[in-house]
């Protein structure tokens, strides 16, 4: 699980600042005047916390600072009617700008969420496709493997059909076949490297030949 991230202290700190500021402004500020509208600055602060709370948190602060700079400030000749509609202006930017930053906010974490599902599932497609290839070019080298030394087997076998037996030189031979087969489907279990190479057929399977020299080559550093 993710560990839940919570607001930086520093975003509390510039939070406070900025709202205290704007309430000093407030309060030397004739009424009729929209002095709250600065607070939409707080609020957009406020969005560099990942916790949603937060912003509604600093909303509603917001919202009681504005009430404290009406009492505060000083007063003016504006009808009372305009200072009201001035004040409910402000309180409106406030939530207005609180609710969409939100739910833009949230539109954009589902789509980025969406986006690394969807790069995921692409990948692991990839992988899958991956695996297939190794296992049908491993699978493909093996029949190839196999099917040389089964051809070979048929010199020894009519070796055996001429003289009921093999000579010392095709034992030898036929254990020398043995051995190699034997290495090359050894050095497939070790494969770490795929290199791929054509085969009859336009079959494609492992350049196995090339992973031994490389081996040798290695071993003999």
């Amino acid at each position: 699980m993710h560990a839940k991230k919570s607001t930086a202290p520093g975003i509390y700190l510039i939070c406070g600042v900025l709202s205290l500021i704007i309430l000093l402004l407030d309060f030397v500020t004739p009424l009729g005047i929209a002095s709250g509208v600065p607070y939409i600055i707080v609020i957009l602060i406020s969005l560099k916390s990942p916790e949603k709370r937060f912003t509604i948190a600093i909303a509603w602060i917001c919202t009681v600072l504005v009430g404290i700079g009406y009492w505060g400030s000083p007063p003016s000749d504006v009808a009372l009617y305009k200072i009201y509609t001035n004040r409910f202006l402000s309180l409106l930017a406030i939530w207005v700008t609180a609710i969409m930053a939100l739910k833009q906010r949230d539109s954009m974490n589902k789509f980025h969420e969406e986006r690394l599902k969807s790069e995921q599932a692409v990948r692991e497609v990839e992988i899958r496709e991956e695996r297939l290839k190794v296992l049908k070019a491993t699978t493909q080298t093996v029949q190839d493997i196999v099917g040389n030394f089964l051809n070979n087997l048929q010199y020894f076998r009519l070796e055996i059909d001429r003289k009921n037996t093999l000579s010392p030189e095709s034992i030898q031979k036929l254990d020398q076949l043995i051995q190699e087969t034997s290495l090359r489907i050894n050095t497939l279990e070790s494969v770490e490297d795929i290199r791929e190479k054509k085969m009859a057929g336009d079959r494609v399977g492992i350049d196995y030949e090339q992973i031994v020299k490389d081996k040798d080559t290695i071993s003999s550093k």
